[in-house]
Order: C-alpha cells, then structure tokens, then sequence
C-alpha cells in the first residue's frame, strides 16, 4: 500500500529537520577544523578549499530552515482540511 499524502508530508518534514541539525553539526566540525588548520598554518590553498566547504554549509543552514518553515506552513493548511481517518499526533507534533 504506497503512503498516504499525509505520510509523505510527514516524513518530508522529518527528513528536513534532520538535515538541518546534520548541517548545523557540519558548520560546527568544520569550523573547528578551519580553526586547528590555521592555528597549525596549513597550506594557504588546502584552508581556503576547507573555508569554503564551511562557508557553503553555512548557506545551507537558513536554506533547510527556510524549506522547514514552508513544510510546516503546507502541513499545518493540510490538517485543516484533512478528512482521513489517520492518527494526526504525529503531524500536529510537527507543526507546532
């Protein structure tokens, strides 16, 4: 039986909140690696790759936020409509 939509729009919003504290964990070893890297005076063009592999994952940090607040936005206008008849605690979870 293939997921219901509301499903799916759980589990889109459970994965993009994962990814967001994935990418917010990333910013923080990355920096910490930046940070010994400088203070060991690594190769000038080894630490500019390794700034900007930081510097990429901190753009996507308010990116997956961005796309978090829209789901949730998307799933909270779902639920008001919704005339299934399954267990909604998980999504108002979400929505919260």
């Amino acid at each position: 039986m293939p997921p219901s939509a509301l499903q799916i729009k759980v589990n889109a919003l459970k994965r993009l909140i994962k990814e967001e504290t994935l990418y917010q964990q990333e910013v923080a070893e990355q920096q910490q690696y930046v940070d010994q890297m400088k203070s060991n005076n690594a190769d000038e063009y080894e630490l500019k790759k390794q700034i900007q592999v930081l510097e990429e994952s901190q753009r996507m940090v308010p990116e997956v936020s961005r796309k978090i607040k829209d789901h949730k936005e998307a799933l909270s206008q779902f639920l008001e409509t919704y005339k299934g008849e399954e267990d909604l605690s998980a999504a108002k979870e979400l929505v919260q």
